[in-house]
């Protein structure tokens, strides 16, 4: 066999070597998603949560067929990113290269505070930004939320602190209030940070279904 054949054979094996190698390497990559079920759950076991209401408890009202719309939710440019921020000190922020989320952050924060909203006024006539056509002229209430903090470090607190406004068919504003909610994870690592997100998102949603409520329909 002459040199170049050999030459030729030794960078084939060589190569099929580099890609056996590649394929046995997986992903580390954990993706996460904000789960209503899963933080309510959390919430049942006894997860530690402390709220900062804007507004005492609103007395309640029938809803019948209201309809509701939830968004724009506009979140800080630290946090629009598909890594998962933790804060590790004050002022410093950590951001992962491994854990991520599943969907941009401020879909993800829309589609919680439905399905809470949903949940509590009671009605099924709950969407998320963004809506079209018939939608839009149908809703009697929009949500506006302003996220000025969401963060926190695995296996501590979570801080969610948001501004949020509900306006009228028409656009008119019926309420104004910031809120700030403080959820201790129930262990350490990404999912229960992540679970303790969903538990001071769950509580933001039960403020603002109580404030829907106690407007007229």
């Amino acid at each position: 066999m002459g040199h170049r054949a050999v030459v030729r054979r030794l960078l084939g094996l060589a190569a099929s070597i580099g890609l056996l190698s590649c394929a046995a390497v997986s992903d580390p990559t954990q993706y996460y998603a904000l789960d209503r079920a899963a933080g309510s759950s959390s919430t049942a076991d006894g997860a530690e949560s402390r709220a900062s209401p804007s507004t005492p408890p609103s007395p309640v009202a029938g809803t019948g067929s209201v309809t509701v719309g939830v968004g724009p939710v506009i979140i800080p440019g630290y946090l629009d990113r598909i890594q998962i921020v933790s804060r590790t000190a004050a002022g410093r922020v950590e951001i992962s290269t491994f854990h991520r989320w599943a969907e941009p952050l401020g879909d993800g924060i829309a589609r919680t505070l439905a399905e809470e909203i949903a949940a509590r006024v009671p009605t099924e006539r709950v969407v998320a930004f963004p809506w079209r056509g018939v939608v839009a002229r149908t809703l009697q209430y929009q949500v506006v939320v302003a996220v000025v903090r969401f963060d926190g470090r695995p296996g501590g607190d979570i801080t969610l602190d948001a501004r949020w406004r509900i306006l009228g068919r028409d656009g008119n504003e019926l309420a104004f209030r910031r809120s700030t909610v403080i959820e201790t994870a129930a262990g350490s690592g990404y999912e229960p940070m992540v679970a303790a997100m969903t538990r001071a998102l769950l509580t933001l949603g039960q403020e603002i279904a109580s404030e829907i409520r106690a407007m007229p329909h």
